[in-house]
């Protein structure tokens, strides 16, 4: 089987995996809650993206892969990570621009995957060894875009309460 067909069997049914856990489980669980709190746990899954550093480390995988490729997606999620993990401590905070900083990491941390997705195919990564990155990529960034999605619903929702005091 070629790479890519492997890597889009995997990705779809894990997305549609996550898609089915986020709208039967997730969902109804934070609908009651403000929208401070319904955040964190979907920020949490965010703060590890430190994972997708891991292809920075020698040998994580094949000497082939374009160091730009790497280098790319490997600071990216780092960045991204940091973002998660500051908005997280500006919700525990109650900081007044707590839900800009909420803004502000899941819109790179979106823009980032994209990304991530496009340089994939703009360098064939697939045709190359991956190592646990395959593993990465096909199981974890699912995720990421459906916590992204469930964020950016808790953000438009205009009718969701906040907390108070």
């Amino acid at each position: 089987m070629e790479p890519i067909v492997l890597f889009g069997i995997q990705f779809t049914l894990s997305l549609l995996a996550y898609l089915l856990i986020a709208f039967w489980y997730v969902v109804p669980r934070l609908s009651g809650l403000p929208r401070e709190l319904a955040l964190v746990p979907l920020l949490w899954v965010h703060a590890f993206r430190i994972v997708g550093g891991t292809i920075l480390a020698p040998g994580a995988v094949g000497p082939d892969v374009p160091m730009e490729f790497r280098t790319m997606i490997g600071y990216g999620d780092l960045i991204t990570a940091f973002l998660a993990l500051l908005a997280l401590t500006a919700l525990r905070a109650r900081l007044p621009g707590a839900i800009a900083f909420v803004w502000l990491c899941v819109v790179v941390g979106m823009l980032d995957t994209v990304n991530a997705i496009i340089q994939s195919l703009r360098f064939s990564v697939f045709t190359y060894a991956l190592g646990v990155n395959w593993v990465i990529v096909t199981i974890y960034v699912p995720a990421l875009l459906v916590t992204s999605l469930l964020i950016f619903m808790q953000l438009l929702d205009r009718n969701r309460s906040t907390m108070k005091g």
